[in-house]
């Protein structure tokens, strides 16, 4: 019977070493690991990468903006109104950038900090209390922490291979845009031209410019249209690849950690209790 009662109390013991060496590590060691500039280098470029993106898109977008709202007779204001109305779009997808960014460093710093040391820390006490409300508090912390670590980097890398599909298609937006803004500024300088020669103008030359410079209108028109549908495809990409896909792949981690969270955990207490004898 004594020799019973050591054997379970060593058993005991080592289970309790054993999760406080784990509870050390996680603290001192892989917590300094999974914050190190090194360890998140590649997510951090993914995304420093897409910010560059949208640096260039919204300069692009500013640009074209003011280069038709410059059109004689505000023809093009309208469009130019729009164009610059999608600069709201554009601070959102970079405060979503720059919170996955912060979110990287942080997540693991809590998981690893704190989270699976507590859970650890329970996991001791519940050897000596033999307290269920521990032991499930326990299991469910290591699983929340793990779980969440897991999110920011899955989700990252969704989006970025949703992204690479169509990456090509948003960088040919900014070469659109600044190709169509070449052209209107080219078609500004025909018209200062036209008003500054008007006077040298005679008889069905005249008819002749006026149609000539209608034409050159309808055209800008056209090339503020294209350009502002380039950006709400651009912006259509990257809010879903920057924004959705986040939360679609945090909505499906929760349901995970419910899931896992109100399953029936009689057979891990089991083991955890016989372990703990």
């Amino acid at each position: 019977m004594i020799e019973e009662s050591k054997m379970k109390f060593s058993k005991r013991t080592l289970i309790g070493i054993a999760l406080l060496i784990i509870a050390l590590l996680s603290i001192f060691v892989v917590s300094k690991v999974v914050t190190a500039p090194d360890f998140n280098e590649a997510t951090v470029n993914s995304l420093d990468d897409k910010k560059v993106t949208v640096m260039k898109l919204a300069a692009t977008a500013a640009a074209s903006s003011t280069a038709l709202s410059l059109i004689p007779g505000d023809v093009a204001t309208p469009i130019a109104n729009q164009i610059a109305e999608l600069t709201s779009y554009f601070i959102v997808i970079l405060g979503a950038i720059l919170l996955e960014k912060i979110l990287i460093a942080v997540v693991g710093y809590l998981t690893f900090g704190f989270i699976i040391p507590m859970a650890c820390l329970f996991g001791i006490v519940y050897l000596y209390v033999k307290n269920d409300i521990l032991r499930n508090l326990a299991i469910k912390l290591a699983i929340f922490g793990i779980v969440i670590f897991m999110t920011i980097p899955v989700s990252i890398k969704t989006s970025d291979l949703i992204y690479e599909s169509y990456q090509s298609s948003v960088e040919q937006t900014i070469e659109v845009a600044n190709q169509n803004k070449e052209e209107i500024d080219a078609k500004k300088k025909d018209f200062a031209e036209e008003d500054k020669n008007w006077m040298d103008k005679v008889g069905d030359y005249i008819s002749n410019v006026t149609s000539k410079i209608g034409n050159d209108i309808s055209t800008i028109v056209k090339k503020g249209e294209d350009t502002l549908a380039a950006y709400l495809d651009a912006i259509a990409v990257l809010i879903i690849t920057s924004c959705v896909i986040p939360i679609i792949v945090l909505i499906v981690f929760a349901l995970i950690i419910k899931i896992m969270f109100s399953f029936d955990s009689a057979k891990v207490s089991t083991i955890f209790r016989e372990k703990g004898k």
